[in-house]
């Protein structure tokens, strides 16, 4: 692992992220830098501005439920309190929008509870990610709000190297543009380290990486 970049946000002047080049391995991918958003995950200063660049874009989409995974559950709150506040042009001005995050059952697959179903079946349902490599996160969680009767609102990312899923735009904080040659291969797939014999730096997982 090299020497990290830091960068930052074109959306948010006030937001940046560490890149961190070398050989990473996701659940989906290969990726060549691991973006390390922990500042913004875990700063309160840093989570409100993430809350309320990403809020901005969905001031006119009806959103019920907030789906956050991946350690977002800090700005999700924060997110939820700026979507809810009174304000002109603003149709979730009062709502009072629930917060889930959903489980894992032995086939990978995202479950919710009994007693969270509720916050999901004919709710409009906003999924808020750490990462979206690939948009396979994204397309798992879509697949699981519509099995429990609910509606997809829209999908953000803090970093997203996706512009749109399924007809909806993607909204994130940063892009792969961002970042200098950044690169994923789908399961590892054509990855030029893996090729070279290059031994993988890190594992990412949806917290952060461990070093192998």
């Amino acid at each position: 692992m090299k020497q990290s970049i830091r960068i930052t946000s074109r959306v948010n002047k006030r937001l940046y992220a560490d890149a961190i080049p070398g050989h990473f391995a996701t659940n989906h991918s290969h990726i060549n830098y691991y973006i390390d958003m922990s500042e913004i995950k875990h700063s309160m200063a840093m989570s409100r501005e993430a809350a309320r660049s990403i809020a901005y874009q969905f001031s006119s989409t009806s959103i019920d439920t907030l789906l956050c995974m991946e350690g977002t559950e800090y700005i999700g709150a924060y997110l939820a309190g700026e979507l809810s506040s009174v304000g002109m042009g603003n149709v979730n001005s009062g709502k009072d929008i629930y917060l889930v995050e959903p489980d894992s059952n032995v086939n990978g697959q995202f479950v919710f509870s009994d007693n969270l179903r509720h916050m999901i079946e004919h709710r409009n349902v906003l999924v808020l990610v750490n990462s979206a490599s690939t948009g396979q996160t994204f397309s798992q969680a879509k697949e699981c709000v519509e099995y429990y009767g609910g509606r997809i609102s829209g999908f953000a990312a803090l970093f997203s190297n996706i512009s749109e899923l399924s007809g909806k735009k993607v909204v994130s904080l940063f892009s792969g543009a961002d970042f200098p040659h950044y690169q994923n291969f789908v399961r590892g797939k054509a990855c030029p380290d893996c090729a070279a014999g290059t031994p993988l730096d890190a594992i990412v997982t949806p917290r952060g990486y461990n070093k192998l």
